[in-house]
């Protein structure tokens, strides 16, 4: 046409961004494996990772870093290119590896956003940690004494210390810095279920590591500005005290033998009927001589509160001779009672 004359010689200038045969395959370039590695990511499994993206000239298109947030997603399901899902299957927790992708496993002819199409990619990423759904929580023990008979069950009473932390060693809480114990009952509901499980058959003065997924730790909303989402939890636990709580069921019990004459001992003024007051009086005196125990770890006016009631079975304030039972007169009745 106008633009090259016949017969004339060519010279070309070429700058070349990338290349890529339609036969290729993604290319891994392992840049930092951690010394330890106990377990490889595989297919269902939900990574938290880290990354970079660029273009093979180095043109970077996005980073996570940028947003303060790790990309997560599960693995080898489709949720990501086919390329990325891919490269990272076979990492550890901490890795560092180069995925290259070339287009047709990545975002093909017509590209997206900031990406060209055609252009092969290069995404360097940092694993921060991986777990899958069907994950428990896992337990080693670190330290335990000699003496080790008697067990933390369910209704027991503990007081602890611990370093909370994320996979990569990233600290989120400690209970040294503060200068104090956590104290719970175990299997009440005040910690995560991770934890319940994590403190469970535990001598005083014994170490473990504890290690928690998201699904029994904070899920995956995590906790604001403390706990991210869909994080693994590690805390290092040692166990300083423990007392024994009471059957399933119960929130008071008798260590010796039950007055025959019980009603009349509460009803200290002999109207028939016995008042929250009165009520609280005698168990707190028993409590108190050794005669009876509570169920450790709880609010003693909620307890007894509680349990008063339950006898209040008409619910007036008042309980009588006539509504009055101890826990095995009960009809196997769902009550905290006496």
């Amino acid at each position: 046409g106008k633009e090259i004359p016949g017969q004339a010689s060519l010279v070309f200038d070429v700058a070349l961004l990338d290349l890529h045969n339609p036969k290729d395959g993604i290319t891994i370039e392992n840049q930092q494996v951690p010394e330890s590695c106990e377990r490889r990511s595989q297919t269902g499994d939900f990574l938290r990772y880290h990354y970079n993206g660029t273009l093979l000239d180095g043109t970077l298109f996005d980073s996570s870093y940028s947003r303060n947030h790790t990309y997560d997603t599960y693995v080898g399901k489709g949720y990501v290119i086919a390329g990325m899902d891919e490269g990272l299957l076979g990492v550890c927790t901490g890795e560092k590896r180069r995925i290259i992708i070339p287009p047709h496993l990545g975002y093909g002819e017509e590209g997206r956003g900031k990406i060209p199409g055609s252009a092969v990619l290069v995404f360097d990423i940092h694993v921060v940690d991986f777990h899958n759904p069907s994950d428990s929580v896992s337990i080693t023990v670190n330290y335990k004494p000699s003496n080790c008979t008697v067990l933390s069950k369910k209704g027991d009473y503990l007081k602890y210390h611990y370093n909370a932390s994320l996979l990569d060693g990233t600290l989120l809480d400690s209970t040294h810095s503060l200068g104090k114990t956590y104290n719970i009952v175990l299997g009440s509901g005040q910690v995560v279920v991770g934890m319940d499980m994590g403190l469970q058959d535990m001598c005083v003065g014994e170490r473990r590591t504890v290690v928690i997924p998201p699904h029994l730790g904070y899920g995956e909303d995590g906790v604001e500005g403390e706990v991210p989402g869909s994080a693994v939890l590690v805390f290092d636990i040692e166990l300083l005290e423990l007392v024994s709580g009471l059957p399933e069921g119960y929130m008071f019990v008798w260590n010796g033998e039950v007055s025959p004459n019980l009603f009349e001992e509460i009803d200290k003024n002999r109207d028939g009927e016995v008042l929250l007051e009165e009520f609280s009086e005698y168990i707190q005196a028993q409590v108190d001589s050794g005669k009876g125990k509570l169920a450790p770890g709880f609010d003693f006016e909620k307890i007894v509160k509680n349990m008063f009631t339950n006898q209040d079975r008409d619910g007036n304030g008042k309980v009588t001779a006539e509504e009055f039972k101890l826990k095995d007169q009960e009809a196997k009745e769902e009550h905290d009672e006496l």
